[in-house]
């Protein structure tokens, strides 16, 4: 793993937090005005979420600010209780009371989310952010920046602004947005490369500045000028920004109202932010794990602090944390980075920032959205089963037709139903088992381990020491999750990695790969008997990978094979055909032996022919030796003796016949290196003089054949390309 010190994650984290600046900068704003709170009350809330909550907060990627989720109960909140101030009230109770979740531990709750679910969410919130942005791409939305909602306040909805979009389209803003997704797009090309350390971002935002003020030169009657901008309130200086502040009203803690908005917004804000924090873990490339305790009380003191100096609720925002993934980011410096931005831009430099017309973070935004909506994610998604699939697709629908909050409940209550219909009974437990070699700790699994059982499992193998015994029970399992199906594969890979003798038996059909054969206490564990188990371990995370793909991979493999190649090569433990050639199983038919020799009075290899040729219908030989071949060089130095010397005859028999060639090579290395392309090009005179080869060329059947030579130095393949004259010539004298 990537060691992540700040001095050399500096770079990225400054480039990511201006990027994600750029980015939340207007969606403060917006969250703001459609919450009906005063516009620099998102501002001031992007600025705790960044600096206060960034920096206390576990995750190292998340960013917190206000979130679109919470537009509605804030909206009606100021309405219900007359006042923003008693607002602000609620906001600081509710910080409090996220703080006292944090401390009873009620960060467990996320962990029960299922990651189909969780994948849902993401894929949605990458539609939205597409969907959303094309009205500002094309120079004109009624909506400001922010409002993610499906069903909007001017009676409109997601595809009729865009419909709406249509009659009054501003070739200003259209022409900045295709500048910009084709910066974005071009960026990490090699056309870039020698720039490409500059965030695609800023150029992004300062092309949009620039092309902004090239149209409105233009005259009027070009109409190619935009008028949708970034719009911030103009301060004087840090003084009229804390003269405009507004401090709760605590004189209203009596009344009932303000705590049921309290507990309202903290339920709310507590659960879109482990959504969120569990989905942003996910895109983490390092795949570290968010402590979901101290996220609770980040979050609660973020609000906190937020509603005493006049913030609206925040939570960690899936939008602004997938940018910082997209933007690069390494450490949570880069939420702290956009934080001081939010800070010191606003009150220094508004009248530039609102020079950034929306087009432009459109195509940004854009961008961030398709990546989280790749097509791959949907075909594994519906690869994995329909167990899989159907919670994921309805999430996604859920989501883009409600909100984040309900389209994940909604989510929920799919998966649940999936595991209601199957499930007779859903208990786990664990007990300590005694053997003639010590305790071993003993976990029986359920008929249905599913996502609920996600917490147990990962809290009884957080609990197992280094060098200790474990033996899971899965006799009555019949159906085990993807989740928990990766829990179990990671704690296997982590037992060998930390000697711990982990055995599960019992289990059914395609899980037995999980399974472990042999005795319960483990053997030895020296360091030879250990390199042997490793090859269990990677066969059962082969399976396992491909099982998490295509539950029927094996199945279908079992069918039946029909390889388009048959390779011969050299038995080198170096020169794996499949692996080196990236073929799939079930692609290549091979035959090894010591210097990829054609001996036709070798029935090993005549079968492999024969069986090739006539019943697998191989389109396609190759023989393909190595440069730096044992074989070779063992035959040129002499000393063998037996069987090996007797095989290794064959090689001097070439040497021989292009000994003057041969000798003519002053320098050992390249004499040896053309030796093993004299000798391929042997074993291909060879193979065309057996009967199997002549048969098949005289019925018509397609045969094609080839000299291959793969390079152990930089592992490149060398096609040795034996002419159409070569071929020829050799076959004319063998029908002679």
């Amino acid at each position: 793993m990537e060691t992540l010190s700040f001095k050399n994650t500096l770079k990225s984290n400054l480039s990511a937090g201006l990027v994600v600046f750029l980015v939340a900068l207007p969606l403060c704003l917006g969250v703001a005005l459609a919450s009906g709170a005063p516009l620099l009350s998102g501002i001031i809330t992007g600025i705790v979420g960044g600096i206060i909550v960034g920096g206390l907060s576990g995750s190292q990627l998340a960013v917190s600010g206000p979130a679109a989720g919470l537009t509605t109960i804030v909206a009606a909140a100021i309405i219900t209780l007359h006042s923003y101030e008693a607002f602000l009230l609620s906001v600081v109770l509710a910080g409090v009371i996220q703080i006292v979740l944090g401390l009873v531990k009620a960060g467990k709750v996320g962990l029960f989310f299922p990651s189909n679910v969780i994948k849902g969410m993401l894929a949605a919130i990458g539609i939205i952010l597409i969907l959303k942005q094309i009205p500002h791409a094309f120079g004109y939305d009624a909506d400001a920046e922010g409002d993610f909602a499906f069903l909007q306040a001017d009676k409109a909805n997601t595809f009729s602004e865009i419909n709406n979009v249509l009659s009054k389209l501003n070739m200003g803003a259209i022409l900045i947005f295709a500048l910009s997704m084709a910066v974005l797009m071009l960026w990490d090309t090699k056309l870039f490369k020698k720039v490409k350390a500059f965030p695609a971002g800023l150029v992004v935002v300062i092309l949009g500045v620039l092309a902004s003020a090239g149209l409105s030169a233009l005259p009027d009657y070009m109409h190619l000028r935009t008028n949708s901008f970034v719009k911030i309130p103009v301060l004087s200086g840090i003084s009229d920004f804390a003269t405009i502040l507004k401090f709760p009203a605590f004189s209203a803690i009596s009344n009932p109202e303000v705590w049921t908005v309290a507990l309202t917004i903290a339920f709310v804000a507590s659960l879109e932010t482990l959504l969120s924090i569990e989905a942003v873990d996910k895109l983490d490339p390092q795949k570290r794990s968010t402590p979901l305790n101290r996220e609770l009380l980040a979050q609660g003191l973020g609000n906190t602090i937020s509603g005493l100096i006049g913030g609206i609720p925040l939570t960690a925002v899936i939008v602004r944390g997938a940018t910082n993934v997209s933007a690069g980011a390494k450490t949570k410096f880069s939420a702290i980075f956009h934080g001081v931005l939010l800070l010191v831009t606003v009150i220094l430099i508004p009248k530039v920032l609102n020079m950034i017309p929306l087009a432009s973070l459109a195509a940004i935004l854009i961008m961030v959205g398709y990546k989280l909506t790749k097509l791959k994610l949907f075909t594994d998604m519906y690869k994995a089963g329909w167990n899989q699939f159907a919670p994921f697709i309805i999430t996604v629908i859920a989501i883009i037709l409600t909100d984040l909050l309900k389209g994940v409940l909604i989510g929920m209550a799919v998966s649940i139903i999936f595991i209601l219909v199957n499930a007779t009974k859903d208990l786990i437990f664990s007990t300590e088992t005694l053997t003639d070699n010590g305790k071993v700790q003993r976990l029986v699994l359920s008929e249905q381990v599913t996502f609920l059982n996600k917490a147990h499992l990962n809290e009884f193998f957080s609990k197992i020491e280094k060098g200790s015994s474990v033996w899971i029970d899965a006799s009555q399992t019949r159906y085990i999750e993807q989740d928990c199906l990766e829990i179990l594969q990671d704690f296997k890979t982590k037992a060998v990695a930390d000697n711990i003798s982990c055995t599960i038996t019992g289990l059914k059909d395609h899980y037995s790969f999980l399974e472990a054969k042999g005795e319960l206490v483990a053997h030895s564990h020296d360091h030879n008997h250990q390199r042997y188990q490793d090859l269990f371990a990677n066969n059962r995370k082969f399976i396992a990978d491909k099982l998490h793909l295509d539950i029927n991979y094996f199945t279908k493999l079992n069918a039946g094979q029909s390889p388009p190649y048959l390779i011969v090569g050299c038995s080198d433990s170096r020169a794996p055909l499949e692996l080196i050639t990236g073929a799939k199983p079930g692609e290549i038919f091979s035959q090894r032996n010591i210097a990829n020799q054609v001996i036709p009075s070798d029935p090993n290899l005549m079968s492999v022919l024969q069986y090739a040729v006539e019943a697998l219908k191989v389109q396609h030989i190759i023989i393909c030796g190595h440069y730096g071949c044992g074989g070779i060089r063992a035959a040129v130095a002499g000393g063998t003796s037996g069987n090996l010397d007797q095989w290794l005859s064959h090689v001097r028999d070439v040497y021989r016949i292009h000994k003057e060639e041969l000798d003519a090579i002053t320098d050992p290395e390249m004499q040896h290196r053309r030796l093993v392309e004299l000798n391929v090009r042997e074993q291909i005179y060879q193979l065309k003089t057996t009967a199997i080869v002549q048969k098949a060329l005289q019925n018509g059947q397609v045969l094609n054949i080839y000299g291959w030579v793969y390079d152990l130095a930089d592992g490149m393949l060398h096609d040795l390309q034996i002419s159409e004259t070569e071929t020829e010539r050799n076959q004319q004298v063998v029908l002679v």
